[in-house]
């Protein structure tokens, strides 16, 4: 019997009654994989580890950049997740990660059930689909040249550099470039999503943010009159939840405009983006985002 049965088997509690998981929860987890067990090697990629809810389980992840079939000795390059199963008990005692408590940039030796559909629905991540449900880790820290050679390359640094905007750096997990541009004479950070494997994305995604750039006097008043229209009710309900001995004036329009500064852009290569605005601590200190597209200016704001 593997661990992840025996997680899922009845316990014991202090009064020596049953306490039984969600065996719908197993069952469903289950369901999604091969019955065949197959060994890989798997290196893992430095994004964080992630949790998905269940019903009352918790399905902990971490993302590959590749593994090898050990059957066959095929490396297969791609994103991808290993992932597993645990009660909420058990993640409200020890955390997302365990029991494995897989490390970034290492290589697993691991006994695993294949997912059995990888069909990718449209709009829907690759990797999502490219997983594996850990049986056993059999060994980690294994030394292999090829999967090595993958790691070196996902942590060489890509730098794409524009004239106007200054240099940007890719962030591979997180699959956008970042870097920083003066927006009405103040350093302003600047994300731009792309698809790394395509780069039309990024020469697409760099002319959203060119344009935006350009036009930064008349973007950046369109962003705080919209932001203005769309939240004054709502900062003047904030507004008089302040403790105060005299109940504080409403703020206009024009108050909000002048108080709100650009923290950061994010941009798409489709031509949408999010202008996100210091507060001035009219929300306590929340962000104001505004989103919109360079065709269709602002759609909506919030905080």
């Amino acid at each position: 019997m593997d661990w992840i049965r025996k997680l899922f088997a009845p316990k014991e509690k202090e009064d020596g009654s049953k306490a039984a998981w969600n065996k719908a929860d197993f069952e469903a987890f289950v369901s999604e994989y091969e019955r065949e067990e197959k060994e890989i090697l798997v290196l893992t990629s430095d994004e964080p580890s992630a949790a998905m809810k269940l019903r009352d389980s918790w399905s902990p992840c971490r993302y590959f950049l590749a593994y090898m079939d050990l059957a066959s000795n095929e490396v297969k390059i791609g994103d991808g997740r290993i992932t597993w199963l645990i009660s909420e008990e058990i993640r409200q005692k020890y955390g997302n990660a365990w029991p494995h408590y897989f490390k970034g940039g290492v290589i697993y030796q691991l006994r695993v059930r294949e997912l059995m559909d990888k069909t990718v629905p449209e709009g829907r991540l690759p990797a999502y689909y490219n997983r594996f449900m850990v049986v056993e880790v059999l060994d980690s820290n294994v030394h292999n040249e090829e999967l090595l050679d993958v790691l070196a390359e996902y942590r060489t640094p890509v730098k794409l550099s524009d004239e106007t905007l200054g240099e940007f750096l890719l962030n591979k997990d997180l699959r956008f470039f970042a870097g920083n541009i003066h927006w009405l004479g103040e350093p302003v950070s600047a994300d731009m999503e792309v698809i790394i494997d395509n780069k039309d994305t990024w020469a697409q995604a760099l002319d959203v943010l060119r344009t935006l750039f350009e036009q930064q006097e008349q973007r950046d008043s369109e962003f705080r009159a919209f932001a203005a229209k769309a939240l004054i009710e709502t900062a003047n309900e904030w507004r008089s939840q302040e403790e105060s001995e005299d109940t504080p004036e409403e703020l206009s329009e024009e108050e909000f405009m002048g108080r709100i500064s650009l923290s950061s852009l994010a941009v798409t290569p489709d031509g949408k983006y999010t202008a996100y605005y210091d507060d001035d601590n009219m929300f306590w200190g929340h962000s104001i985002s505004v989103e919109g597209s360079i065709e269709t200016g602002p759609e909506s704001a919030s905080i």
